[in-house]
């Protein structure tokens, strides 16, 4: 047997550290200190001092209404490996009392009981406006009427892009495609191989922490195929003719054009070693300090249809927080409309009434009115969340490696995708 280390390690035990989380005491209806020390600990993966300033300042908002709290730290983790870390402390009895939780790993924590149920509170609390929330954008966080997490930022990927660099390569502007109704997928690799031919970037398309590990940020291209990586009644759609065609389709960019980076190259599109950058909207905040013009355009469309995709990340309370009462009173003050306001100038809200060009623009100096109502307002009334999976750390982990041999000028597309479902079949739909 092949010998498991370091980041493969980590992932593999999530579920369980979960389980593990399960069988110390946590449970969805509450099983922490309700009075507590008065230290609230919320984990994120945010290191920027720009977000954690705006989380403290609502910190600070929340003690001057409860003298009770003697602290408020918002613990950043590794993103690297964020939910492992979080996962190992929950296992290990060092619970956070609140924290940030990925949307593809949203079913893990909710199915292993580490979340307190917030629905009830959510709709008692005065002012509060539950029934503003989007549903399509909640759905992920719910089972039946309990309410495991708040999506605080519902995020879609878009495509920002170096306009001059572009223009130097005589290629079209993907933002009056997009409004001609002719930004497709075809569109952005022809764009992207003139910039690479004329060399006016490095590279045409970089896709956000892609690095042909992290095989799920390829979700844009394979959503716009009509291909999924799973289907809602746990069937594997890696062997769907969609997933070979996507999956083909960036192939060709990377070992044909030449126009995205190849297994083991880097760039970087802030410094202007790329033309495009596919991205949430919440990573755009470089662009602020570039030098050269840049504009956005929503994904580009494909033979599976337009829908855009959306990323969220969730506000939970852990169920073995030791300051549960508060840790549930903060997570009301957190996410109410005026702070989910506040909270839209890096992540943008999943309330109806906030989800216009308008309100947004408010707090979001760095895109246009005409660039938010394009690329997150309409992008969130009609986008697909990244889909997650029970035991989604495994079922990442398997696909990974089966896919590592599509990542070859020479593969076999069919033969891998195969190769996919025979490693992942196993997981889904075991529920354990």
């Amino acid at each position: 047997m092949q010998r498991m280390t370091g980041r493969r390690m980590r992932t593999a035990g999530i579920a369980v550290a979960l389980t593990m989380a399960v069988a110390t005491g946590c449970s969805g209806g509450g099983g922490g200190t309700a009075a507590g020390d008065g230290n609230l600990r919320i984990a994120v993966w945010t290191a920027s001092e720009d977000h954690l300033a705006l989380l403290n300042d609502i910190g600070e908002s929340f003690k001057a209404r409860h003298p009770e709290v003697k602290s408020i730290t918002f613990e950043s983790l590794d993103p690297v490996d964020y939910t492992t870390a979080l996962s190992t402390q929950l296992a290990s009895g060092h619970s956070p009392d609140l924290g940030w939780i990925l949307e593809t790993n949203a079913a893990d924590f909710i199915e292993a009981d580490t979340l307190v149920d917030m629905g009830p509170a959510m709709k008692a609390e005065k002012g509060y406006e539950a029934d503003d929330l989007e549903p399509a954008l909640l759905s992920q966080w719910k089972r039946g009427d309990k309410v495991y997490a708040y999506p605080f930022s519902s995020s879609p990927f878009a495509v920002f892009y170096n306009a001059d660099a572009l223009n130097k390569a005589k290629a079209d502007d993907p933002a009056e495609l997009a409004a001609g109704g002719k930004w497709t997928w075809d569109a952005l690799a022809e764009a992207a191989k003139k910039v690479t031919d004329a060399k006016s970037a490095r590279y045409g398309l970089l896709v956000h922490d892609f690095d042909y590990k992290n095989w799920d940020r390829l979700f844009p291209v394979m959503n716009a195929y009509g291909a999924t990586p799973w289907t809602d009644k746990d069937a594997c759609g890696f062997t769907s003719p969609q997933m070979t065609e996507a999956i083909d389709h960036f192939r060709r960019m990377a070992f044909d054009d030449r126009s995205t980076p190849a297994p083991g190259q880097q760039a970087d599109f802030f410094s202007g070693e790329s033309a495009m950058f596919i991205a949430q909207v919440s990573k755009a905040g470089p662009l602020a300090d570039v030098k050269w013009k840049w504009d956005a355009a929503p994904l580009p469309t494909g033979p599976g249809g337009g829908d855009q995709v959306i990323g969220q990340a969730g506000l939970g309370v852990f169920a073995q927080s030791k300051n549960l009462d508060l840790a549930k009173e903060f997570y009301l003050h957190a996410t109410n409309k005026e702070n989910s306001a506040k909270l839209g100038q890096f992540f943008p809200p999943p309330r109806t009434s906030l989800l216009n060009a308008e309100t947004l623009d408010k707090s979001n100096p760095l895109l246009s009115k005409d660039q938010l109502q394009k690329i997150i307002v309409d992008s969130l009334k009609a986008g697909k969340v990244r889909p997650g999976h029970t035991q989604y750390a495994k079922i990442n982990e398997r696909t990974r490696a089966a896919l590592d041999a599509a990542w070859k000028p020479d593969a076999d597309t069919g033969r891998v995708m195969a190769s996919v479902c025979d490693s992942i079949k196993p997981l889904l739909g075991s529920g354990s």
